[in-house]
């Protein structure tokens, strides 16, 4: 038996908190002032701190003692240590779906990537990032690893941070997506493990010159 429950105050809270930081309203090192977030949202203040904790370790704040919570800083440095952990791990994600899906689990997961080859070259780049992180979010539950589902959950906002301010740089890059979903579909349906991990590397590492041009843009 599996449900949906629904998002709790404090998800709903970071949720709104983490789209703010990921569409670059709320800037790297600004000070979030609990009291404001209380009467701008009408919330508590325990859940607004409780939501501050889930966005630290979703990588997007930063509490320091005495000062409070602070939208967490990006450098160079700190985007290149992300994409190799994050590419890891989707890398291991896509090799355990591919060796552990049964009979008719994938056919939402395959419609999805066909959705996602469909929306490519298209202009809203913001529903693509969204409709991309829906796709992991659907492959988390065939790969049957609990552990590396919390993994890749708590990081994955600031990746879509990251992917966000790539795009503001360079608002349409389609074709390399357009690459890597066409060899992770046949990996992952022909269980092909050997094809994922070049596939995988080659589009995160795309991608993190996309985003390391964007930082020093605007430096």
């Amino acid at each position: 038996m599996s449900f949906n429950a629904p998002k709790s105050m404090a998800e709903q809270i970071a949720q709104h908190l983490a789209n703010q930081i990921i569409s670059g309203e709320r800037i790297a090192n600004e000070r979030i002032q609990e009291l404001k977030v209380v009467e701008e949202l009408d919330v508590s203040r325990g859940s607004v701190r409780e939501a501050l904790l889930l966005m630290e370790r979703r990588h997007l704040v930063d509490i320091i003692p005495r000062r409070g919570a602070m939208v967490a800083e990006i450098n160079a440095e700190s985007v290149e240590n992300l994409f190799d952990v994050f590419g890891v791990l989707v890398t291991r994600l896509a090799v355990l779906v591919a060796q552990r899906w049964k009979d008719g689990e994938l056919d939402k997961l395959v419609q999805h990537l066909i959705l996602l080859q469909g929306m490519a070259n298209q202009e809203n780049r913001e529903e693509f990032m969204s409709q991309v992180f829906g796709l992991l979010s659907m492959a988390y539950p065939l790969a049957r690893n609990e552990y590396l589902h919390e993994l890749l959950v708590n990081m994955q906002p600031a990746v879509h941070r990251c992917y966000a301010l790539a795009q503001r740089y360079k608002p349409n890059d389609g074709q390399a997506a357009l690459v890597f979903f066409s060899a992770l579909m046949t990996g992952v349906t022909q269980r092909k493990v050997d094809l994922l991990p070049a596939a995988v590397k080659e589009y995160f590492d795309h991608q993190l010159i996309l985003v390391l041009a964007a930082l020093k843009a605007n430096q």
